[in-house]
Parts: structure tokens; C-alpha cells; sequence
């Protein structure tokens, strides 16, 4: 009887589990991933999401604070005042003012101004309980209700440090040393408390009185939160329990086995209302809101995407949908149904019925909508999408004559044309699954290698040999016709055909692996072809892929770039990254009808807008195969969805799966560092009060010349795919973007205010707004301070002060002293004036008595030479002249003598009462005046035996006649008296003519002057040769006579007998008279 029980029982479990893997067979398998490194330690005890998006993981070993990059470590406290007061972490809290931390050894409370965890601030009566084990925390009408592991309940006032407590108890005979463990306090409404502990369910109102309580017999491990009266219980047996608590207090209970023998550890619910159900060594369990099965999810050896241990201790749905596991000593996982945009279809070496080979070369469809497809090394694969299983026809499993499979066409309904690698054509019969083989030994083939086919309007088959050109076959007949393609460029036959296509209007399209493309046009009989290539439009010669989009126009895909076809002017244009195109290697193209062409290349995928020309580019992490995708390898299937084939297997989905979300990422500043050394609140750099991200202001020392300022958008999401951008507004002008290097660096700033602000992408790379910003503040060194600079123009200003005060004393001081100086200086200069006064009048005198000595004198002269004048003219009375010729002469000179001393007496008289010369100017002929001087000291130059010579045709001077006999006179009678005992005495009269003046020379080669003796050579009485007799004004007057007349008289000598030079220099006659007549008129 026992037996047959047993029997039943395991039959039935049997078929619940049969029927459970058959429901979740059809079921998208869930992907997670797995974050093991930098947590510190990989048992995760309770999760928590705080309002700023921040993950809070509690282990055994400290608290984690999560960001999606980085993890932030708090530890036990070692001085009793910052750090947690134990490791093992048991309840997270958050409300609206602290997240509290309860752990086996006390409560802690995070400070966020400061990025500090302390221990709570217990006062009073709350002293007693500071080393509580506190399991459960909730906030409730201002005070804070604190669950025990083996105390009960506690409701502490935080403002008078008062306590209420309320033990937890129960007859139960188990022995279970958490048996009273507060599990859950959550508040019903205003004025009733849920209080849920290991065996008891409890209703309280806030004074802690009980209002009704239910006791339970399956230990209580886990809850959550449903509404505000209905919650959901789970059990050490693996029973789920809905428990509702109505308005009067009474409770009711609703209990379903789920995991019969493994307790259930964690619980938590998520957007779908899907219950998520962590075990004890059981897995993961999903139950819809109606507590139906739907999945039993466990670790997986073979499959690195299954949840990463069996033992579930924690769940956390976060507000945008992802949920978090934390499987025992196993890291964190988390599932996101947004991680991964495409959904990629690969082998799985632990799946036999999983695609056959990673390398996909095509696709078609069969009308119930699953997919036939060709892979390079695994043969043919149906793909039966209902059941997500292959079916697996290849050379392996002896139901295929090849492994890779290179085109696929359907010929008839149950048809199948594959091209292969070096077996031809195989004529698949897809339902008896029995196949034939086309090649060269048994048909018309050119080539065992088929690349590609086409059936055209008219249901011939086009074939594609691999360097064996193209070949057409007319399926009625039994026909076949060679094509040619004869090369433009060359003149050669082109046989390296890659791919094929028929657009809307019956054109064969023709791509080559090396000759560009063809366009094939019936004519009749005949086929023309037209052959585009790089010399005539085509960006790349190596075309992968042809398509004819929703409006006709024809694209070509190259190992170059994208090309668009132009009817009208039958060429194309070619887009490449000039334009915008990320990577050239176009592999295959679908066209969506919405103007968008979706593009697989070796790059990941590209979106290009056939209207605005911008392209939106898809890369792995967000589930693409791989980067490099297979040519021509693409189908777009009935339901809408577009397929690409790669080397990493297949991508499938829609463009709305993968459209670029838009959402904002919070961004907030992480990190500060001065000279590459962590700023901290209060720490010597003096420059945080609060943590960094806490401030608005940041207030730098002119010195601290090195910045790092650190950021980041909070996601968990692809953070390596979030792109930042700053600019430090008032240093720069434009952003710096940096990709996803989020640092900003400074050095050297100048004194003044900086607003820094950064931004960032989502992780689909899209630009949103979230800029955040901060206040830089440098303040200057001392010396270019405010207070400073008013210091230094006040002490400016008192220095000018205290200038100035000193000059007035010394100016006073010294004017007192020039005063005094002055008055003595006068007094000595009325003495000096005194003098001059009596000595001018003295000289007055003096001057007189020259003046009436100069008359008496001149009256004195003029007698005798009135008298000589006289009697010389009475000797041609007395004698017969004609007999003595000399006589004559002599008589004359001694007239001409007389004439010019008594013009001179006349002048000395003149001078002596005007003190001037009045000239009497006239045009002289020089060459008269120096021989008429000549013969005045004619018996001088004979006694001395002197030899004068006059040169000829000297210039005229305009000037006073008898002056200037008298110049020449005294400068020929210096000439013979200073003459000395010469052997060869001689004087010379010569000229130098300059621009305005002439200078007239007079030569002697006497006893000449010396230098101290030519300094005072025209000084009024001064005498050189005591020998020699003379009053030594001579020299004097004569040089008063050519000042007269506008000129100069100079002398040189080489020394004691070595003669002299006179030079006479005076204007031109033109420009002299020329001077006299404008004084004259002036």
C-alpha cells in the first residue's frame, strides 16, 4: 500500500514536472549576467535600491554600494565612530532622511553629506538596545520600529531616547534559535502594524497593543510587500503563503507548495507582476500574480548566461524593471529584458538540438514560418521557432551529401536548390527529407561550388559558379544557357560572379568578386549588359549584396561602401565614411519600408536613413553575433522581422526591438583628486566639507594647480557604452568629449570663478538632458586679493602721503636755506655790482678820454699827411717829370697812400664813436687790389729779396675797396716782416672756390706760428715777435673787416718756421650783393 502511495506520488510529480519543462520549453530562455569582482564578498545578504538609483548590497562581510561601474566598500568600524559596528549585514531601510543599516551587532546609518556609515545615535533607554541583532527597520509616525532576532519588537523615539517594547512569543516545542526573529514591520494605515516574525503574524496598533495575532507552523523566512493589506509569506518548507489582513484586524491565509523541501529564501515581484521566488538549493522560481507557474530557472554549467548558484538569498526589482539575484557565495546577477536589443541565436555544444554551426551563409522561409538555413561546416538547419529547436541535416548524421550549404533556393513547394561547396547543387525534398545531387559529372554544371541562385519572373534559374560565370536554367525545358560578361575596362571575360538579382522591371543584376556589376537587359533573344566598376561611378569592385527597396531604387552593397543607383543617369553614388558610413565593408542590406535601410558590414549593424542621410549604428554589447557579419546572408521573414547571419551565429528582431532608447541617465560627480591624490571631506586639502557629489561648489587654493574631477552616469546598463562630454565655462569655449573616460582634468587655472559642466549620453548613445553643473572656485594668492590690494594702495597712498609730507619739509627747509643764501648772494652781488658800477664808470671815463685822444690824434694824422700830400704834389712843378718816369710813379703811390690813411684815420675816428664799420660795397677786381698792394710794399719785397706770385684770374669780391686793400695790405706786410732769414723766401696768392664761398690764400714760407700762439693770433694787442715792431691790432681790424662782410679770416701754421696760411674766406660776389640788397630792403 505504502509503495502503490509512493508509486502515485512520484507519477504525479512526474507529470507536473514534464508538464512544467514542456511549458517552459517554449519560453525565451532569461540571460543573466554575473558581477563577481569588486564586491567585498560574494554572499549577498539583503538588496536594496535607493532614490537615487544607487544598488546597496549587504554581505557578510561589509555593505557595497553599487554605481553599474564601480563598488564602494564600507567596513566594520576600527575606532567605534565611522564604519559599520559589525560586517554581517541583515537589513537595509531607506526613508525619506537615512538609509539605516541593521546588522548581527547593532544599527548604523548612512551619512550622505559625508559618504560615511556610523553607528546610530542611540540615546537614553535606546542605550540598551545598541547591540541588538535588528532584522527589521521601519519608520512609522515619526518613530522608528526595530525587529530583533530574538527580542521582539522595539519602538524608539528618536528625540526623547524613550522605548516600547514588545516580546514575541509562542508554544512551540522547536528548537530553533531564531524562533521569534522579527521577518517583516510594515504599517496597515494610520493606526495598525504588521508585525511578522518566525512563527507569529501579529497586528498591533502604534502603541504596540496587540490586536489580533495568528500563530504559523512552517517557519516564516521571507516576505514582501503586496499592498497595504495583503503581503506574500514564504516558508522554510518551500510553501508561498498570501496573507490578507482585513480592516477589523482579521487575517486571512491562502498557502501553495512551490518548492516542497527547500525554503524559500527571497521574494520580490516585478513589473509584469510576476512573483520571483529565490530557494535553498532549489533555484529560481517564477509565479504570475495568480501564483501559476511559469518558470524554473537553475544553474547551468553548460549555459554561462543561467543564474549563477541554486541557493537564492536575496531578490531586488529596481524601478526600471531589471531584477537583481544574489545566489550564495556566487556574486550578484541581475536580468535585464532590455540588455540586449537583438536577439542572437548561436550553437550550444550542451544542445543537441541547437543550431549546428556558428558560421551562417543564408536563409529561407517556409510558409509555416520557420526558417531553413545554410552554415559553412554544419549543412542544413530548420529552425522550428514554436519550439526553438533544429533540426539537423549534414554529411554527420549521413542526411545531407555536404556540411556547407552556400545559397538556398525554393524551387517548388516542397523543393529545396542548395548551393554547395564543391558538391554542386543538392535537390532537397523537404518532406521526405530524401535529396539528389546536381554536378559536373552528371549535368550541365560548370563548377561544383554554387554561390548563389535566382529564380527570375519567368522561373528560370539562375546559377552562380564560383569563378565559372553564370549559367541559366530553364526548369521546363530542361535547358540551360552560358552567360557571358565581357569587362569594359579590359576586354576580358569576367568569371568571378558573386552575387545575383532580378529588380521590379527584369533586370539581371550581376555582382563580381573583383569586377564590379553588371546590369543584364533582354533584348529579344540577346542579353546586353551594362558594367559599372570603380572607373565609372561604383566606390569598390568587390560587390556583396544587391536590393531594390519599397521605392525601386537600386542599392549595392561593396567591400567599399554603399551605393545608390541613378536611373536617370544610369551611374551610381557611392556613400562611405565621408558621409557618415562607420564601416565600408557592406555585407548585406534590409530594406524596412520606413526609408530605412538596416546594414550588416564588419562592423556590427548600421541604420541608414534613406531621407536625411544619418546613420544610427548597433554594436555587440547590445547583441549583435558579432562584429562581422556574412555576405548577402539576410532574409527579412513574413511577420516582419529582419535576419542577419555572421560568423557567431544569427541576429533576429524587429526595428522596434531595437529603437534607440531615449531615457536619461542621473549623472553626479564621484570623485575628486589633487595632485592625483583622493580629496575627502575635512582632509588637509580643506576643500570638502560634505562628500562631492553633495556640493555645488568647489573653492580650490591658487596652488592646488592639479584637478581631477571625476563622473558618472548612473546605469547598469552598458556603462562602456555612455559617453561623456565638459566644458569648463569661463576657460573654454567648446565641450570636450571624451567618450567614456569620464574625467575632467585642470592645471594652472587662473584666480577666478569656473562653472564646470558635464553631460552625457544613454547607453545607446544618445545625448540627453542631464547636464549637471559646478561652481569652481579659484581663489588668488595673497598678493591678488581684494584685502590685499586695498591694503597696498592705502599703504600706497600713505607712502605718497608721507612723500610728500617729507618733500614739503625739505623743500620748506631748503627754501629756508636758499632764502638765506640768496640774500647773502645778493649782498655779494650788489658788492660785485657795486664795482662794475664804479669800474664801468671808470671806463666811461676811460672811453672819453680814448675819444678825445682818437680826435686830437686823427686831427694830429690828417696835418702831416695834408702836408705830404701837398708838398708831393708840388714836385712836378719843380722838376720835368717826363724826364724821370719813377718819379712819377712813386708820386702817384704816395697819393694813393695818403688817401687810404686818411680813410683809415677817418674810419679808426668812426669806429671809436660808433663802435662799428659802415662798408661802402662795390664789385672789386681782386687781381687790382693785390697788385696795387703789391706795389705799396714793392721796396720791402726788393730789400728782403721776397718773390710774390698772384694768380691769375682770381673771382671778384663784392665789398668796401679800401678794406680790402687793407686785408690784403696787412696780410703782405705780415708776410715780409715775419719772413725771417729764409734763403728762398716767397709768398703766394692763390683761391679755393666752394659751393657759396671763395677762400683767398696767402702763403708764406716765414717763421710760421705755433699752436698756442694761433689761438690768440687775432686778439687785439698781442704780439708775437718782440723783433718785429708793430701795436698787434693789425690782425685784429682786418678780421672786424671780413666779418663786416659776411665771411671769416683763419690761420695755419705747422709750427715755429715752417711759414703760415691766411685764408680769407668771403661770399660770392653774386651772393654778397645779393645779402647787401635784401638788408638793405629789410
Amino acid at each position: 500500500m505504502i509503495f502503490n502511495t509512493f508509486s502515485k506520488n512520484l507519477a504525479f510529480i512526474f507529470l507536473v514536472l514534464s508538464s512544467l519543462n514542456a511549458y517552459t520549453q517554449n519560453l525565451e530562455p532569461l540571460k543573466f549576467h554575473h558581477i563577481q569582482d569588486g564586491m567585498s564578498q560574494s554572499s549577498s545578504t539583503v538588496l536594496l535600491e535607493d532614490k537615487y538609483g544607487f544598488i546597496w548590497v549587504g554581505t557578510r562581510n561589509g555593505l557595497n554600494k553599487y554605481d553599474g561601474k564601480d563598488f564602494e566598500i564600507f567596513t566594520k568600524s576600527s575606532d567605534g565612530k565611522t564604519g559599520l559596528s559589525h560586517e554581517y549585514i541583515v537589513e537595509l531601510y531607506e526613508d525619506d532622511e537615512n538609509l539605516l543599516i541593521g546588522t548581527n551587532q547593532g544599527l548604523n546609518v548612512f551619512n550622505r553629506s559625508l559618504n560615511i556609515v556610523a553607528p546610530f545615535p542611540f540615546k537614553n533607554e535606546g542605550l540598551q538596545i545598541k547591540d541588538h541583532s535588528f532584522q527589521s527597520v521601519k519608520r512609522i509616525n515619526g518613530s522608528l520600529w526595530l525587529g530583533t532576532e530574538s527580542s521582539g519588537v522595539y519602538k524608539y523615539d528618536e528625540n526623547t531616547g524613550n522605548l516600547k517594547h514588545l516580546p514575541v512569543n509562542n508554544n512551540l516545542d522547536i528548537a530553533n534559535p531564531r524562533i521569534n526573529r522579527i521577518i517583516k514591520i510594515a504599517q496597515l494605515d494610520d493606526n495598525r502594524v504588521l508585525i511578522i516574525s518566525s512563527y507569529n503574524i501579529i497586528v498591533t496598533n502604534n502603541d504596540l497593543e496587540i490586536l489580533n495575532e495568528v500563530q504559523e507552523i512552517e517557519n516564516i523566512i521571507s516576505t514582501i510587500v503586496l499592498d497595504d493589506n495583503t503581503f506574500l509569506l514564504g516558508t522554510n518548507n518551500g510553501s508561498l503563503i498570501r496573507l490578507n489582513v482585513s480592516l477589523t484586524s482579521e487575517i486571512e491565509k491562502e498557502k501553495k507548495p512551490v518548492s516542497p523541501g527547500f525554503g524559500i529564501r527571497s521574494l520580490a515581484k516585478n513589473l509584469n507582476n510576476d512573483f520571483w521566488i529565490g530557494t535553498e538549493n532549489n533555484g529560481l522560481f517564477i509565479y504570475s500574480n495568480e501564483l501559476k507557474f511559469k518558470r524554473h530557472l537553475e544553474y547551468n554549467v553548460s549555459k554561462p548566461s543561467s543564474i549563477s548558484g541554486n541557493s537564492i538569498w536575496s531578490l531586488l526589482c529596481t524601478r526600471n524593471g531589471v531584477m537583481w539575484v544574489a545566489p550564495y557565495k556566487s556574486g550578484l546577477n541581475f536580468y535585464d529584458p532590455e540588455y540586449f536589443k537583438f536577439k542572437h541565436i548561436n550553437t550550444d555544444p550542451f544542445n543537441s538540438k541547437s543550431l549546428s554551426n556558428k558560421l551562417v551563409n543564408c536563409f529561407i522561409e517556409d510558409p509555416k514560418g520557420n526558417l531553413w538555413i545554410g552554415t559553412d561546416g554544419g549543412g542544413l538547419n530548420y529552425w522550428k521557432r514554436t519550439t526553438d529547436t533544429f533540426e539537423h541535416y549534414s554529411l554527420k548524421n549521413k542526411t545531407l551529401n555536404s556540411d556547407v550549404v552556400l545559397s538556398i533556393l525554393q524551387n517548388k513547394k516542397d523543393e529545396l536548390w542548395l548551393g554547395t561547396w564543391t558538391n554542386g547543387i543538392t535537390i532537397f525534398n523537404t518532406k521526405t527529407k530524401k535529396y539528389k545531387e546536381l554536378n559536373t559529372e552528371n549535368s550541365f554544371l560548370n563548377s561544383n561550388i554554387i554561390i548563389d541562385f535566382l529564380k527570375d519572373k519567368r522561373g528560370h534559374i539562375w546559377i552562380i559558379n564560383y569563378f565559372a560565370g553564370v549559367q541559366v536554367f530553364d526548369p521546363e525545358t530542361n535547358t540551360h544557357e552560358n552567360i557571358k560578361l565581357i569587362s569594359d575596362v579590359d576586354g576580358a571575360q569576367v568569371n568571378s560572379i558573386y552575387q545575383i538579382f532580378e529588380d521590379k522591371q527584369g533586370h539581371i543584376w550581376i555582382g563580381t568578386l573583383n569586377s564590379g556589376l553588371f546590369k543584364l537587359t533582354k533584348n529579344e533573344n540577346n542579353w546586353i549588359s551594362k558594367h559599372y566598376s570603380t572607373s565609372n561611378s561604383l566606390s569598390n569592385n568587390f560587390v556583396n549584396t544587391i536590393i531594390q527597396d519599397s521605392e525601386g531604387t537600386i542599392w549595392v552593397g561593396t567591400q567599399g561602401g554603399l551605393n545608390k543607383y541613378n536611373s536617370k543617369s544610369d551611374s551610381f553614388k557611392p556613400i562611405t565614411e565621408i558621409d557618415g558610413l562607420r564601416n565600408v565593408a557592406i555585407k548585406g542590406i534590409i530594406d524596412d519600408t520606413y526609408n530605412h535601410l538596416w546594414l550588416s558590414t564588419e562592423n556590427g549593424v548600421t541604420r541608414y536613413d534613406t531621407c536625411s542621410g544619418d546613420f544610427l549604428n548597433y554594436d555587440v554589447d547590445e547583441g549583435l553575433q558579432a562584429k562581422e557579419f556574412i555576405a548577402s546572408s539576410t532574409l527579412t521573414t513574413s511577420k516582419g522581422e529582419y535576419v542577419f547571419g555572421g560568423i557567431n551565429g544569427f541576429n533576429i528582431f524587429t526595428a522596434k526591438d531595437v529603437e534607440k532608447r531615449k531615457d536619461t541617465l542621473t549623472l553626479f560627480v564621484s570623485g575628486l583628486k589633487i595632485f592625483n591624490k583622493p580629496v575627502l571631506p575635512n582632509d588637509e586639502f580643506g576643500v570638502l566639507k560634505k562628500n562631492v557629489s553633495q556640493v555645488d561648489t568647489l573653492i580650490f587654493s591658487y596652488d592646488q594647480s592639479v584637478i581631477n574631477i571625476d563622473f558618472k552616469a548612473l546605469t547598469f546598463r552598458h556603462p562602456e557604452s555612455v559617453n561623456y562630454a565638459f566644458y569648463l565655462e569661463g576657460f573654454e569655449k567648446e565641450w570636450n568629449y571624451v567618450g567614456n573616460k569620464p574625467t575632467a582634468t585642470y592645471t594652472n587655472l587662473n584666480p577666478g570663478n569656473y562653472t564646470l559642466k558635464i553631460k552625457s549620453t544613454n547607453s545607446d548613445g544618445i545625448w540627453t538632458a542631464n547636464e549637471i553643473s559646478k561652481t569652481l572656485i579659484i581663489t588668488p594668492p595673497y598678493w591678488q586679493t581684494w584685502w590685499f590690494k586695498l591694503l597696498m594702495v592705502f599703504l600706497l597712498l600713505m607712502l605718497f602721503y608721507v612723500a610728500h609730507y617729507i618733500k614739503l619739509r625739505t623743500i620748506k627747509k631748503n627754501q629756508r636755506r636758499l632764502e638765506l643764501k640768496v640774500a647773502e648772494r645778493t649782498n655779494e652781488l650788489q658788492c660785485q655790482k657795486n664795482k662794475l658800477v664804479k669800474a664801468a664808470d671808470h671806463l666811461e671815463t676811460m672811453n672819453q678820454e680814448i675819444q678825445r685822444f682818437t680826435f686830437a690824434v686823427s686831427h694830429d694824422l690828417k696835418s702831416p699827411l695834408s702836408n705830404i700830400k701837398g708838398l708831393a704834389s708840388l714836385i712836378p712843378t719843380e722838376m720835368p717829370i717826363e724826364e724821370h718816369p719813377l718819379v712819377e710813379e712813386y708820386l702817384n703811390l704816395i697819393d694813393i697812400s695818403c688817401n687810404n690813411m686818411n680813410e683809415l684815420i677817418s674810419d679808426i675816428t668812426e669806429i671809436a664813436r660808433l663802435g662799428k664799420i659802415e662798408n661802402r660795397n662795390e664789385l672789386l677786381k681782386t687781381n687790382e687790389i693785390l697788385n696795387l698792394s703789391r706795389d705799396l710794399i714793392k721796396s720791402k719785397l726788393g730789400k728782403k729779396n721776397i718773390n710774390l706770385t698772384i694768380a691769375n684770374d682770381l673771382p671778384p669780391i663784392y665789398g668796401d675797396r679800401n678794406r680790402i686793400i687793407q686785408v690784403f695790405g696787412n696780410f703782405l706786410d705780415n708776410a715780409v716782416k715775419y719772413m725771417g732769414d729764409q734763403l728762398n723766401p716767397k709768398i703766394t696768392v692763390d683761391y679755393e672756390e666752394h659751393d657759396e664761398t671763395n677762400s683767398f690764400l696767402v702763403h708764406d714760407n716765414g717763421s710760421g706760428l705755433s699752436k698756442t700762439d694761433l689761438k690768440k693770433l687775432f686778439t687785439p694787442f698781442e704780439r708775437f715777435h718782440q723783433n718785429v715792431e708793430g701795436t698787434g691790432l693789425g690782425l685784429y681790424m682786418i678780421k672786424k673787416i671780413a666779418i663786416s662782410h659776411g665771411g671769416s679770416i683763419t690761420a695755419e701754421s705747422k709750427g715755429k718756421g715752417k711759414g703760415t696760411t691766411f685764408k680769407l674766406i668771403l661770399p660770392k660776389a653774386k651772393i654778397a650783393a645779393k645779402q647787401v640788397k635784401k638788408n638793405l630792403t629789410s
